[in-house]
């Protein structure tokens, strides 16, 4: 179990420098304190136990923390995870820690004798609020015969932000402009069309047009929803039609090919909620499936009226690894690989818990599959 550590005080220049008092000299502290105040982003000196020694006023500003809630505890316990107390022993025995570039970069320091850095993102402030990505460099050293490690944690959030959504809006709008450009091309070109072939192709271009304004109309909204001003545009939704529409849809998406996507029970309601965004959610985990499936594998979506709330449940038969289970809603993590991917789940989250104060969840097991749900409140 993580002790209760040296005594906990508010004052940043007495923050004990060890359990019990290691006799640094006053000379010693000062110098350690200077050298944290010169480093531009958080900085912490952590024993071999990785409880905090010393800590930056960088570190109290960018976690929003008291010195008394850092001196004596471990990263997490101290800065406010969310799954700082999931595990028996506390921060770093949760099963979430085994996914901590935080740890992971303290440990392999310490083990190595060598600097190390890791990514690490931090969900701190509770539900609603936005986790932090950092870059977390762990460098050993010895002080006084003590052996500590120097951890510096620079949050590049926005870096992340920003990669994340420039590959996404220029993958979506080059697809749909793609699309506009070729069937211009038909048009324009030299083989001659009959009037049924020139309207249809008219019809396309009419669609796609409208598809990439919806494109970037999502795109403002996600840029809105990471600042906190998004606000959602509410209207009565039949939940029976939703659905249809849905299978419709994505049952002849190209992704679609080779699998099937079957309706399964559906509930005879409605809810007061923003469409758009409704559908946006529903199509992401749609989409999700159907890439997880295998040729002749079958995903089901289906929904249940729970009184106040309607739950949505989209179903394959795959399994997801453990592993990427615990990163699974991360906003830069993606099982695809590549700068900038890692938003489809993670916007899922975003606009479904943040802005329509519903639940979104999953269960995967090798028995049962994978069953996304997401929960919204009938009234808003």
């Amino acid at each position: 179990m993580p002790s209760d550590g040296p005594p906990v005080t508010t004052d940043l220049h007495a923050l004990p420098v060890a359990e019990g008092g290691l006799p640094w000299a006053d000379s010693v502290r000062a110098n350690l304190r200077s050298l944290l105040e010169a480093i531009p982003d958080a900085a912490m000196v952590m024993d071999r136990e990785r409880r905090i020694l010393l800590a930056n006023a960088n570190l109290f500003r960018t976690f929003g923390v008291e010195p008394g809630q850092v001196a004596g505890r471990r990263p997490g316990e101290a800065l406010g995870c969310l799954f700082a107390q999931e595990g028996p022993a506390g921060c770093g025995s949760g099963m979430h820690c085994s996914v901590c570039g935080t740890l992971r970069s303290v440990l392999h320091s310490q083990q190595s004798g060598h600097q190390d850095v890791q990514e690490c993102h931090i969900p701190v402030g509770g539900r609603d609020s936005i986790p932090l990505d950092l870059e977390v460099t762990s460098t050993p050293a010895v002080v006084e015969g003590t052996p500590v490690t120097v951890c510096v944690l620079k949050d590049i959030s926005a870096e992340k932000r920003r990669g994340v959504l420039e590959r996404l809006f220029f993958h979506d709008v080059i697809n749909t402009v793609g699309g506009i450009h070729g069937v211009a091309e038909l048009l324009n070109g030299s083989i001659v069309l009959n009037r049924q072939q020139e309207t249809e192709y008219k019809q396309w271009v009419l669609a796609l047009s409208k598809k990439l304004i919806e494109e970037i109309q999502h795109h403002r909204k996600l840029l809105a929803a990471e600042r906190g001003e998004f606000k959602p545009e509410l209207g009565v939704i039949p939940v029976p039609e939703l659905a249809k529409e849905l299978q419709i849809l994505y049952a002849s998406h190209e992704i679609a090919e080779g699998r099937q996507l079957v309706l399964g029970e559906t509930c005879d309601c409605q809810i007061i909620s923003d469409a758009n965004i409704v559908r946006r959610i529903l199509g992401n985990l749609l989409m999700n499936a159907l890439e997880a499936s295998k040729p002749g594998e079958t995903v089901t979506l289906s929904c249940s009226d729970d009184d106040d709330t309607v739950t949505f449940r989209v179903h394959n038969q795959g399994v997801i690894p453990p592993e990427i289970q615990l990163q699974i809603f991360r906003r830069s993590f993606s099982t695809k690989g590549g700068a900038g991917r890692g938003m489809g789940t993670y916007s899922v989250k975003l606009f479904g818990e943040r802005y329509l104060h519903g639940t979104v969840d999953f269960t995967s097991t090798k028995a049962a599959g994978t069953t996304f749900t997401f929960t919204l409140p009938k009234q808003p």
